[in-house]
């Protein structure tokens, strides 16, 4: 029998016509499962939707920079209210095209809207005096196309928010501090942030849920490959102690909402997802805080150790990340924990083969350390994929 591929929203759909069909007591699990499998996401590449995010992204850095390079031309007045306009003009257009139309053209036109707003934001702290060069701006402007992002059900401008989100509190964590292990700390704060929204959003909103997993999972990977490399000037900020207290209560607060009640401790539950988001939290904060050079005793040896458990433990959080994925039906999710294993380990090893080998033999090691590393992930996959079925 040939499997069918559609589009991710008519795959939901199905779905939960599916689960309905199946609560109503008009097909049974085993049928329910047999028509779901006849059918598979299509995965196909739009390259039309890439072109008009991408133009509108484009559109509004470079309104921004206009604005930027005109400045001392315009007066206060009409700067502002210029761009006020074009928010509103932007704001109004989206709204209509989403109205008639379905796609990816309002959401283009909606990441223009926020890129828009971010140039009202700016230029009203200008108007008012507010200092710059701090990372309130930035927090305000994430904060305003979040709520565009609720206010519109619009997964394009949630994309964007999540982005100027983890900026600003990367930005506030390391502000006074000059530290990249504050920042994976940022980062891995953030992811288990963003993975109790998704756990939340399941029961609220779950399109968004879709937004806001694999942005847990990209944090996540880049957290923790940033923790990885030893930082000796680093030190903990309010700004990590106060946003991990929050994810952490999030974090119980998803896992409650998911809780089966029957403890069920499973790759696709929610208790097991919040659980190793939390211990990833957990091992990027220790590797960030061992410092190999301030070891007395061996500090070669100490290295050595903290290196290893890297490296396991990046390994141990992407196998999971492809675990849950393919559990889940989670797209993207799968190739991006591919991926960065792939980069990690490549990464990990020139920096453990540079200082042994020179020239063409550390080419060579780099390139079959690559390919078993591209086999490994691939029979890997295969592998879950299999189990998972």
């Amino acid at each position: 029998m040939d499997t069918v591929h559609i589009s991710p929203k008519r795959l939901a759909w199905l779905r939960g016509e599916l689960a309905a069909w199946q609560a109503d007591g008009l097909i049974d699990g085993e049928t329910a499962a047999g028509i779901a499998g006849r059918y598979t996401e299509n995965r196909r590449f739009a390259l039309e939707r890439l072109a008009l995010v991408l133009g509108a992204a484009f559109l509004g850095v470079g309104l921004l920079w206009t604005i930027a390079a005109n400045y001392e031309r315009l007066s206060p007045t009409v700067r502002f209210v210029g761009i006020v306009v074009i928010w509103l003009v932007a704001v109004a257009g989206a709204e209509l095209l989403a109205s008639r139309v379905s796609g990816v053209l309002p959401a283009a036109v909606r990441v223009f809207a926020v890129a828009a707003g971010g140039g009202v934001v700016f230029q009203a702290a200008q108007s008012l005096h507010v200092p710059e060069g701090g990372p309130e701006l930035l927090g305000a402007w994430a904060g305003g196309a979040l709520a565009y992002a609720y206010a519109t059900r619009g997964k394009a401008p949630l994309v964007v928010a999540v982005g100027l989100g983890v900026g600003w509190y990367a930005w506030w964590s390391a502000e006074n501090a000059a530290s990249h292990g504050v920042v994976a700390c940022a980062m891995l704060v953030a992811a288990v942030f963003t993975t109790a929204l998704a756990l939340l959003h399941e029961h609220w909103t779950p399109a968004f849920a879709a937004v806001w997993r694999p942005a847990g999972v990209l944090l996540a990977l880049v957290g923790l490959f940033i923790a990885a490399f030893p930082d000796e000037d680093f030190q903990m900020t309010g700004a990590l102690l106060s946003g991990g207290a929050v994810a952490v209560v999030l974090a119980v607060l998803a896992a409650w909402r998911s809780f089966s009640g029957r403890g069920e401790f499973r790759p696709g539950g929610g208790l097991a997802e919040i659980s190793v988001i939390l211990m990833i939290l957990g091992a990027g904060a220790l590797l960030a805080v061992w410092d190999p050079a301030g070891t007395t005793t061996s500090p070669t040896g100490a290295g050595l150790v903290r290196a290893v458990g890297g490296i396991i433990g990046y390994v141990l959080a992407a196998a999971w990340f492809a675990v849950l994925g393919t559990s889940r039906r989670l797209p993207g999710v799968v190739p991006l924990a591919a991926a960065a294993l792939v980069v990690f380990v490549t990464t990990q090893s020139f920096a453990i083969f540079a200082p042994l080998f020179s020239g063409a033999a550390l080419f060579l090691v780099l390139g079959a350390v690559f390919l078993g590393t591209g086999v490994l992930a691939q029979r890997g996959r295969r592998l879950i994929t299999e189990v998972s079925r």
